[in-house]
């Protein structure tokens, strides 16, 4: 059995997910959401707003997202070295007129670290910086490059997605063979209707891969005929931002 104070602090890192999407929620909603009383999370919240984590909108009772979390994630861009990245992947969206993008694994999910700006092929969409493993190309290059386990397979929500995405650990695992093989991920459409993105490692003299580079754009755009061309160009972008990690 965990100790009160794990207990606490797990509680909170849950309650503190309830605001990925950036939008105010109150204590009721995320009470509901977590399955705790509404005294408990309120408890919760108050402490994650002294902390800076959270922040309270007065009149309504509402909470969203802090400002703390930015320095945090600050801290963790400059150690990660993701700024190094960046020139590569804003080069490659200009380029192709897709979006570029880095990502690492996070347990079920893929994690956006960093995504070009010069253009936005969502228009004023957010994507989402958590995507997950079995239905991205990006979660499928960091699967397949780092021979994931049946266990790791089983354990992945094949209930997110689209009906194009996989649906059982087999179909995944055939989907990873193919990937490795050919050099590349490809995503049809399995998260997003109407958008399709390729993905390949970074390969680095670490081991394993940390890292994959994604190009995702409309399907008019990432047509089969491009693909090939695309990808080419995204293997060079790869070893440029391996390069850069590596002689940092």
């Amino acid at each position: 059995m965990e100790a009160p104070g794990v207990q606490t602090v797990a509680r909170a890192l849950s309650v503190l997910d309830c605001f990925r999407d950036g939008e105010w929620r109150g204590v009721s909603e995320v009470a509901r959401q977590q399955g705790l009383a509404v005294s408990t999370t309120h408890r919760l919240l108050t402490a994650l707003v002294q902390a800076g984590f959270l922040d309270k909108q007065e009149d309504s009772g509402r909470y969203r997202m802090g400002g703390a979390l930015a320095e945090y994630g600050q801290i963790a861009y400059r150690q990660h070295r993701i700024y190094l990245a960046e020139p590569a992947l804003e080069q490659l969206a200009a380029t192709t007129g897709a979006s570029a993008s880095l990502a690492s694994r996070h347990s079920i999910h893929a994690v956006l670290l960093a995504t070009s700006r010069w253009r936005d092929t969502d228009g004023h969409r957010l994507q989402g910086v958590r995507l997950p493993l079995h239905a991205s190309a990006l979660g499928k290059t960091l699967l397949a490059w780092n021979d994931a386990t049946d266990a790791e397979l089983e354990a992945l929500p094949y209930d997110e997605g689209t009906d194009r995405s996989v649906s059982t650990p087999a179909e995944l695992r055939r989907e990873l063979t193919i990937t490795r093989e050919r050099g590349y991920a490809y995503n049809d459409e399995e998260l997003d209707p109407g958008f399709r993105t390729l993905a390949v490692p970074i390969l680095t003299p670490d081991s394993p891969v940390r890292f994959a580079l994604g190009l995702r754009g409309p399907t008019t755009l990432m047509v089969p005929e491009r693909l090939p061309f695309l990808v080419d160009l995204a293997r060079v972008t790869a070893a440029d931002i391996a390069t850069r990690f590596a002689t940092d």
